[in-house]
């Protein structure tokens, strides 16, 4: 069993056949401060902001750093446009390390988004309500990779699902 290192999510494909991700410049909010590969939101104003935990919108997905807010809210960033399908490999995440791994009974389980030090992971212990069911687990990465990925790693990788209900790029 290996302890993997959380880090965010990395966009691998759309189940939908739709080709690589699509890319655009949108405007930040003046206080967001985010990672590559974090989830964000474009909130009522049209601004781009950094999801957090139990999100209930998601519909980007952040391509490069923003370490230190700008203050103004003229700065354009590049963003990837989440749609239906787009399929992102993440960690899964419990407050309880050693049940932070994924089985093939796992496989279909709704979870919520978990947000900590701007690094996004399923939260594998937060299933079953309605604003809780963002991401769709369609399988752990151990099934195609075992030589890099194990059934007993711990914050295992997964390939996870964005739900449609979530998604607002576009909004």
């Amino acid at each position: 069993m290996a302890q993997k290192t959380l880090v965010n999510p990395r966009w691998r494909y759309n189940q939908n056949g739709l080709g690589a991700m699509q890319t655009e410049r949108r405007i930040v909010d003046d206080a967001a401060t985010y990672k590559a590969g974090q989830f964000m939101y474009q909130d009522n104003d049209g601004y781009i902001n950094a999801c957090a935990s139990d999100a209930e919108t998601i519909g980007y997905v952040a391509l490069e750093n923003l370490d230190t807010a700008t203050g103004v809210t003229t700065t354009y960033k590049r963003f990837g446009r989440i749609r239906p399908g787009d399929i992102f490999e993440m960690n899964a995440y419990h407050g309880t390390v050693a049940s932070a791994v994924l089985t093939e009974a796992d496989v279909g389980e709704f979870y919520a988004l978990y947000v900590g030090s701007n690094v996004c992971s399923a939260d594998i212990s937060d299933t079953g309500t309605a604003t809780k069911n963002c991401l769709e687990l369609i399988a752990p990465s151990w099934r195609d990779d075992s030589t890099n990925n194990t059934s007993s790693d711990t914050y295992a990788l997964g390939l996870f699902r964005i739900t449609d209900t979530v998604i607002n790029a576009g909004a």
